[in-house]
């Protein structure tokens, strides 16, 4: 009688490598929908930029010893700023809301959105 072969497929390795990567692009993919990380990341810009304006703002009131009342144009023509900055969060026309009392030392900016995105706070 002749011998009946066993045709189990076998687990290759190969399928093994496929099926690992199949599950790490998943999670790749998944991760940051999970911590909201471009969230956090435009948060982290629109901080670091209403930062720079509290900054060129005191540099602009040491200065020129008056409060300031314009808006960030005034800082862009005068030098202490690059670029008019705007909020990242939604896109064109978003300008920060800054002003400082030279008399008290107060400087304050506001985020545009920040009804919107409460987080959105210098600190």
């Amino acid at each position: 009688m002749p011998k009946v072969k066993d045709k189990k497929k076998k687990f290759s390795i190969y399928t093994f490598i496929s099926i690992i990567a199949f599950i790490a692009l998943i999670f790749i993919l998944l991760i940051p929908r999970f911590f909201n990380v471009k969230e956090r990341e435009k948060q982290e810009d629109c901080i670091a930029k209403m930062e720079k304006i509290h900054n060129a703002i005191e540099n602009y009131m040491s200065d020129r010893s008056q409060s300031f009342n314009g808006d960030l144009v005034e800082l862009v023509r005068t030098g202490y700023l690059k670029h008019a900055y705007e909020c990242p969060e939604d896109g064109v026309g978003d300008k920060y809301i800054a002003s400082g009392n030279f008399e008290t030392g107060e400087v304050e900016v506001k985020c545009p959105n920040e009804k919107d995105f409460p987080e959105h706070k210098l600190k």
